[in-house]
């Protein structure tokens, strides 16, 4: 959780991405942040302006989709199955006890007058016991199959399949959590700024989004808004935006100037690391083309694994990453110096400009 800083003070009432109070009609954001797009107004007017949103195409192939939102769809069928046989075989258990307290005996009924005290303390730990594991299954466990299924506030992952489908183009929308209620306004320096570009460059980092489908990106920072997808895909589907519109875009309600924009190079810091992105979106479609994209994936689990290790991701490190990843493709028919040289070399790749 970041610190705390100033009070909040981006929500605003407005439907449109440009509205303003007149004293700012003239004005523009400061830099990383500028006026959103007057064509977004539509996708806008769907968002709660008291979060920040991430939009981004998810490109991956839509059968590796399905079979990661079949995971979650498996699971909470089977939490569901395991409630529901707990209901069936605990029901007996709660009606005696209904029983007991309207004054029906039953085997449930405790005769306190001539059971021993010990074992009266013993009945009421052990049915304690299990009021407190089934209200634990019902705050904690429920939930998850509940909002799977029918999640209402910001819709749920089966809706949002059951309207869309599976593509290999989709539309994701991202909406930060209750950490945004400890910030200040975002426009104002010093004021929540580096909080928001903490959080937010950690969620547009090119190798982390590279290597997961949107539906993975929940997190405890960032929550998908199925409804805004919805929303998004509909209006991309009639043609009143394009997809192009929905790439990689960081959306801050802020009081001064409505929705702004927070530039992705400024998101990760500098203008070099967008061409990072750039870099690593040409290598992954440059795989792709060659009928190679599980390697792309590979060479990512491989990046990522050495760069964790102790003492730091440095140009020796960099040096037999590159070995290892040399050794990768060409046992997969890939000439690893010719591919690089199609594709402009290493540099500019995010933690790999030693190489």
């Amino acid at each position: 959780m970041p610190p705390k800083g100033k009070a909040r003070a981006r929500t605003f009432n407005t439907t449109t991405s440009n509205s303003k109070p007149s004293s700012t009609a003239s004005l523009e954001p400061p830099a990383p942040f500028k006026r959103t797009p007057e064509s977004l107004s539509p996708f806008l007017s769907k968002l709660d302006p008291k979060h920040i949103y991430i939009t981004h195409l998810d490109l991956k192939p839509a059968d590796f989709k399905r079979k990661i939102f079949l995971v979650p769809v498996l699971m909470n069928l089977t939490i569901i199955g395991l409630i529901v046989w707990r209901m069936r075989s605990i029901w007996p258990f709660y009606l005696n006890i209904l029983f007991t307290m309207v004054g029906r005996r039953n085997e449930m009924t405790i005769d306190t007058e001539n059971t021993p005290f010990n074992e009266v303390v013993q009945e009421i730990i052990r049915r304690a016991v299990v009021f407190m594991f089934d209200l634990f299954l019902y705050v904690f466990i429920w939930p998850w199959p509940r909002d799977f299924f029918a999640g209402r506030k910001i819709g749920n992952p089966v809706t949002w399949r059951f309207i869309v489908g599976f593509s290999d183009k989709e539309i994701i929308v991202r909406r930060s959590r209750r950490w945004d209620e400890t910030i200040g306004n975002p426009v104002e320096e010093g004021s929540g700024q580096d909080e928001i570009m903490s959080i937010i460059k950690k969620a547009v980092d090119p190798v982390w989004m590279s290597g997961r489908t949107g539906y993975l990106m929940l997190n405890k920072e960032w929550d998908l808004d199925w409804k805004a997808m919805v929303a998004a895909t509909k209006l991309a589907d009639k043609g009143t935006l394009s997809f192009e519109d929905f790439r990689t875009t960081i959306l801050v309600p802020t009081e001064e100037f409505g929705w702004v924009v927070l530039e992705a190079a400024s998101a990760g810091g500098s203008a070099k690391e967008e061409e990072g992105r750039k870099k690593i979106v040409a290598f992954k479609d440059e795989l792709t083309a060659m009928g190679k994209e599980n390697l792309f994936f590979r060479w990512i689990e491989l990046v990522q694994f050495e760069s964790s290790q102790p003492g730091g991701f440095g140009p020796e490190q960099q040096k037999k990453t590159m070995a290892k990843a040399k050794e990768l493709f060409e046992s997969q028919g890939v000439d690893f110096d010719k591919f690089w040289a199609k594709i402009g070399g290493t540099e500019g790749m995010p933690g790999m400009d030693q190489m």
